[in-house]
Parts: structure tokens; sequence; C-alpha cells
């Protein structure tokens, strides 16, 4: 008998019994799906409430803000038409500025900084001037008011929808 026949069937034994060590024992494969299952359902149990009260709130502040932009452009469709009626003697009514001032604490607490500069500029624009015309020295018309108007929704619109 040659040293290769002797030693083949050692090999072969070994080989079989390293097989049979690398397939786990059944109680191991109970036990890790085991684990893995309730380890499943925990995270499902504590991850869940976080994750909807999450997206709940982003849902909500998004809907906050859908509501200050349609205020803004109600608010300045009556400016506008009523400047545009009238554009030497219109001032807007008591009621007006209180509901703009009102947006204007809305749109800074549910806003960026950036959005409210914009939103800012508009409101420049409807500040009453001695003059007729828009802005603090009235020099400003209902074209400058529309473009603010545009820059600013287009500024708010995109914290809440992006636009390119």
């Amino acid at each position: 008998m040659s040293v290769v026949t002797w030693q083949l069937p050692a090999a072969i034994e070994r080989e079989r019994c390293r097989a049979h060590h690398m397939w786990p024992q059944p109680l191991t494969v109970t036990l890790v799906a085991a684990g893995a299952a309730a380890l499943g359902s925990l995270l499902t149990i504590f991850l869940t409430p976080w994750l909807q009260r999450h997206f709940w709130r982003k849902q909500r502040r998004d809907e906050l803000r859908l509501e200050a932009i349609y205020e803004l452009k109600r608010l300045a469709a009556e400016f506008q038409l009523g400047h545009t009626d009238a554009p030497a003697s219109f001032r807007p009514s008591a009621a007006w500025r209180k509901a703009f001032t009102m947006l204007d604490s809305d749109i800074k607490s549910l806003f960026p900084a950036e959005a409210y500069v914009a939103f800012k500029r508009l409101e420049a624009l409807t500040s009453p001037s001695k003059y007729g015309g828009l802005g603090l020295e009235g020099r400003q018309n209902v074209h400058d008011f529309v473009k603010a108007r545009d820059a600013a929704l287009r500024a708010l619109y995109r914290e809440v929808v992006p636009i390119r």
C-alpha cells in the first residue's frame, strides 16, 4: 500500500467531518430564527410610532405652510385689484392690514429666513405712500408688486414642493 492510498481514506474522513460541522445544528437554526423574529418585532413596536409621528408632523407642517401661501395669494390679489382700480387713492383696510400682520407671523414661524425675506420685500410694497405709488417712496408700480409677489410665492412654495 502506498502512502497516497493510505492517506486517501483519512483525507475523505477529514473532509466529511468538516462538512458535517459546517452545517448548523437544528437547535442553533431555531434559536437564531426565534431571535431574529423577536428582534424584528421589537424594532417594529418601537420604531413604528416614532416614524408615524415624524411623517405626521411633516405632513401637518406642509399643510400649515400651504394655508399660509393660500392666504398670501388671497391678500395679494385683494391688494393688487384695489391698487389697480384706484392707484393714487387706494389704502388697504384695517381688516386687510390685520390679516397681513397675522400672515407675517405665520410665515416667520413656518418658513426659513430666505422665504421670509422674499415675503418682506413684498410687504414693503404694500406700505402706504404719500406719493400714490407703491412702497414708502411711491416709486414702484403694480408690475413691481407682481414681480415681488411671484418671487415670494416661489420662495414659499419651494419649501413645500420641490421646484427647479
